[in-house]
């Protein structure tokens, strides 16, 4: 049996490989054999640390939400004008493009939450960190008197969060900008916090 720390890296092997197929190729488009390829092991070998493919699955979404929600939690902490902190959460809440495989991960992996209910937790818990992560930002701004709501925070928080999801989805399918997508959601902003400002 493998060591605890070589079975941690086995894993996050693992993980890597079919994160990158799966942002490539799609969901449907992987299987086991292809990320034990993708790995360089046997398929034996996947499933030695994984039951299925759907665990792995899991595993790889819970880090990719892990790495979504760190980079824009770690980059608005230091901003303290709630405006520019708002601006900069939406603005990495956004793919750059068709190509942006961190953010399409995201998207190809959600299915998996239909079947398991591992992963379906997951995603709640993914969407009501977003949420949380808004709700405090308008909290503070409200706060502070730089926002005046037309809503309370979690409902301002939960309609951006959706936003991003839906529009998301137009930038990736490349049937939009990022510039537009963003336009979009930040006249909803601006509005839901009593600011005129477009960004």
């Amino acid at each position: 049996m493998a060591r605890p720390r070589n079975q941690a890296r086995r894993r996050e092997q693992l993980v890597s490989a079919a994160s990158e197929l799966v942002a490539r190729r799609g969901l449907s488009g992987v299987r086991l054999r292809d990320v034990a390829d993708a790995a360089g092991v046997t398929s034996g070998a996947v499933l030695y640390y994984y039951e299925n493919l759907a665990e792995l699955f899991t595993a790889a979404y819970a880090h990719a939400i892990e790495r979504f929600c760190e980079q824009r939690e770690r980059a608005t902490a230091s901003i303290t004008d709630p405006w520019e902190r708002l601006l900069t959460a939406v603005r990495l809440g956004i793919p750059t493009g068709p190509d942006d495989e961190e953010v399409r991960l995201l998207y190809e992996l959600e299915p998996v939450a239909f079947r398991e209910p591992a992963c379906a937790a997951l995603m709640s818990a993914y969407i009501e960190r977003q949420v949380a992560m808004y709700a405090a930002i308008l909290e503070v701004g409200a706060a502070t008197g730089a926002f005046t709501l037309a809503h309370d925070p979690r409902t301002v928080a939960r309609n951006i969060v959706s936003m991003e999801d839906g529009q998301g989805l137009y930038v990736l399918t490349g049937r939009d900008s990022p510039a537009h997508v963003e336009r979009r959601i930040l006249a909803y902003v601006s509005a839901a916090t009593g600011q005129a400002g477009d960004g």
